[in-house]
């Protein structure tokens, strides 16, 4: 399939989402050379910030964006809340890659709980005696029941980017960006939705009260243009 004939992706927030219950976004700097080097980008989330994404699938993947320096140790963490308390479900070890790295919960045949809401981190260890300087990076996630309509219809789409799209229009942020990741060849479909996601993250800055939420929400939107410039420059 050439770039030509795919459709733009249009996510879209979910209606009426939740608010993440801790601070999410991301302690990176790009003044912490001991992990970026002199890179523009840093250790990003690809999820939204200003709410909490949404997902239909038990198994969902998760996806985050490394600076392109030498290879880490990073760590992906998942927590689940219980009486609004977090309480780990999943730690796994890694060696970092630059660009996007991706985890499914189906490498380790571990399900969610649909009406749940998770927190997930990626930790990128930037020296093994100074924990204090790692980069870390979080967001929220939902699990939600799909819609019988959007059930039927994403059995009848084989093409990754329609049903990309069909998860899109619903706001179920993960299952957008799981459709597109999985077929990477296609960068232009991945490049749609993250530039979807920071305008929509850049409209809900006048509107939060927080000043450290704001601020996040500020870097987020600055991390996500840096990531789509890098990777269009790579493309």
């Amino acid at each position: 399939m050439t770039l030509a004939t795919t459709a733009i992706a249009t996510y879209k927030a979910p209606p009426n989402p939740s608010s993440p219950r801790t601070p999410t976004g991301s302690n990176s700097s790009r003044s912490n050379e001991e992990c970026t080097g002199n890179e523009k980008t840093s250790l990003t989330v690809l999820a939204p910030l200003a709410y909490v994404g949404q997902t239909v699938s038990l198994q969902p993947t998760f996806a985050w964006f490394v600076p392109n320096y030498q290879s880490r140790d990073i760590e992906f963490s998942l927590d689940e809340y219980v009486n609004g308390k977090p309480r780990r479900v999943d730690t796994i070890s890694m060696h970092s890659s630059p660009g996007i790295m991706t985890y499914s919960l189906a490498n380790k045949q571990i399900s969610l709980a649909a009406g749940q809401r998770y927190l997930w981190q990626v930790a990128l260890l930037c020296n093994p005696n100074h924990p204090s300087e790692d980069l870390i990076a979080s967001a929220e996630i939902e699990v939600v029941a799909i819609p019988p309509k959007l059930k039927n219809q994403i059995s009848q789409t084989k093409e990754f980017w329609k049903r990309s799209d069909l998860y899109a229009e619903q706001g179920l942020w993960y299952d957008a960006l799981a459709e597109t990741l999985n077929n990477s060849a296609n960068k232009v479909s991945i490049l749609n939705l993250l530039t979807e996601l920071s305008q929509l993250e850049k409209e809900a800055i006048p509107n939060v009260t927080e000043p450290n939420h704001k601020q996040d929400l500020d870097q987020q939107v600055l991390r996500l243009q840096q990531i789509i410039n890098a990777e269009q420059a790579s493309k």
